[in-house]
């Protein structure tokens, strides 16, 4: 299909599936339902598989991660050539598959692990379990050759993470124009605050140094220092004094901001904060969707919503397997989270 008819029934194609989609006010109704029965109905429309509870509870994950891929691998099977960066998402799932393979090989598993399936999309060899460096061979994790030892296989799982975002970043500087603006909003938005969400973290619960800090900080340059667009703004960040909601309040972050009761002391709180943004990225993603419709950053903006869609799905279940209440677990994903609401 040429581009421009690709574009056109792309985007028809995936403003149909938002429609059916538990995004913006409907993703409440997954926080409604009474067990895990009823939730398996909701989301796939069909009768439950009579397994327990907990099979259940993760046959739901699976299904809806699985859909999820399915459903955005056809729209971009549409271009004849996809552009880069709509392919280059699903590194997300690559590197999630390969630091399931990496742990169960450290854990001297015999079985390789079920994985997310990306079709004609998938960079590693899978057919090589369990040979890791032949499973890497060829693709952007190919320095990932060995089993890694217990010691070492966070170190490892980080070189991943970051290995995907330099990719992805390389990938979207290619872009030009509205793309290139919308996009870029979008993945700064994102990754910024996770990266100041992780170093107030290790900061205020492991009271590392910023020296130590910027080495366990996602970056796209060689080194994440000042200069770095992602790394550099959660260096500066932690300038803040995490006990001033004045200066929090008042700066780029305000809108993340946990409240503050006059009299009670306060504290910057990093998990507010990460539940806020999600709200906002996943509205930004929204108004992206229908302000640039048959582009390569609609597309990418509805991979973003369905993103969001699968995290409530799992928040939904698990919140049904260990009895949560429904208010607590919207809470969790950042739905109505202080008087924010994701549509």
């Amino acid at each position: 299909m040429d581009k421009d008819g690709a574009g056109s029934y792309i985007f028809a194609k995936a403003s149909g599936i938002l429609g059916h989609s538990f995004v913006g006010e409907r993703s409440k109704i997954l926080f409604n339902q009474k067990n895990l029965q009823d939730l398996w109905s909701l989301i796939f429309r069909s009768h439950p598989p009579m397994i327990p509870e907990v099979l259940l509870a993760r046959q739901i994950e699976v299904d809806a991660k699985k859909r999820f891929i399915e459903q955005y691998t056809t729209l971009i099977n549409a271009y004849d050539t996809p552009d880069p960066l709509l392919v280059d998402q699903l590194y997300i799932y690559e590197a999630e598959n390969l630091k399931e393979i990496g742990a169960a090989l450290c854990n001297g598993e015999k079985e390789c692990p079920p994985l997310a399936d990306l079709g004609a999309f998938a960079q590693l060899n899978y057919d090589a379990w369990p040979d890791i460096k032949a499973i890497t061979k060829g693709s952007i994790f190919s320095w990932y050759d060995h089993v890694p030892q217990i010691h070492e296989q966070q170190e490892m799982e980080f070189k991943v993470d970051l290995q995907v975002m330099r990719h992805l970043w390389k990938s979207l500087e290619n872009e030009k124009g509205e793309d290139y603006t919308a996009l870029m909003k979008i993945y700064k938005n994102e990754y910024v605050v996770k990266n100041v969400v992780w170093a107030l973290r290790l900061r205020l619960f492991y009271e590392m140094s910023d020296e130590e800090i910027a080495e366990n900080l996602i970056c796209v340059s060689k080194h994440p220092g000042y200069g770095d667009p992602l790394a550099g703004p959660a260096l500066k960040a932690l300038e803040l004094p995490v006990d001033d909601y004045n200066a929090w309040s008042n700066s780029k972050y305000k809108n993340l901001v946990n409240p503050h009761t006059e009299g009670v002391v306060w504290t910057i709180n990093p998990n507010w904060m990460e539940k806020r943004s999600r709200i906002e990225v996943n509205r930004m993603a929204l108004n992206v969707f229908h302000q640039y419709p048959m582009s390569v950053c609609s597309l990418i903006a509805w991979y973003k919503v369905k993103h969001f869609e699968l995290n409530c799905i799992r928040t939904a279940v698990e919140s049904l397997r260990l009895n949560i209440s429904s208010e607590e677990a919207m809470n969790t994903v950042g739905i109505n989270y202080g008087g924010v609401n994701n549509g």
